[in-house]
């Protein structure tokens, strides 16, 4: 999609699609269930996403290389083990802060669900109950 509306925020060029009314239909083909696109959200970020080596790039819209945005390397508290690169301030990393023990959660929740949306007959009322931090 090329934009169609164009800003600027704090001297950063922000370029939008904003006609709604254009993507009718769009994923019309897709045939798969909410539920298979959950379960593959979760699979991809619990099995699939190599932590070591990818940033999540939002403004591009696809996976991008630490090495292209020169993040292999901690500096101070910065650990870039989940890398998320800011749309906005393209060298800010917002998973920055997440320290070894945050990421081990984040990947075994993202494990936890995959596995309950593939194999239990109503995964809802176990995916939703609270996370005990505790275990």
């Amino acid at each position: 999609m090329e934009p169609t509306y164009t800003m600027v925020v704090d001297d950063t060029e922000c370029a939008y699609f904003d006609e709604v009314h254009q993507l009718r239909d769009f994923g019309a083909e897709n045939k798969e269930t909410i539920a298979e696109l959950l379960w593959a959200f979760f699979h991809y970020w619990a099995f699939q996403h190599d932590y070591r080596k990818d940033v999540i790039s939002i403004r591009m819209g696809k996976i991008i290389s630490k090495k292209e945005k020169n993040w292999t390397t901690r500096i101070g508290n910065d650990r870039h083990l989940i890398c998320i690169e800011d749309p906005f301030e393209t060298g800010h990393d917002l998973g920055r802060i997440v320290d070894r023990q945050t990421i081990r959660i984040i990947r075994e929740e993202f494990e936890r669900a995959a596995a309950m949306l593939q194999h239990d007959d109503d995964p809802c009322v176990t995916l939703f109950e609270p996370y005990n931090y505790e275990n």
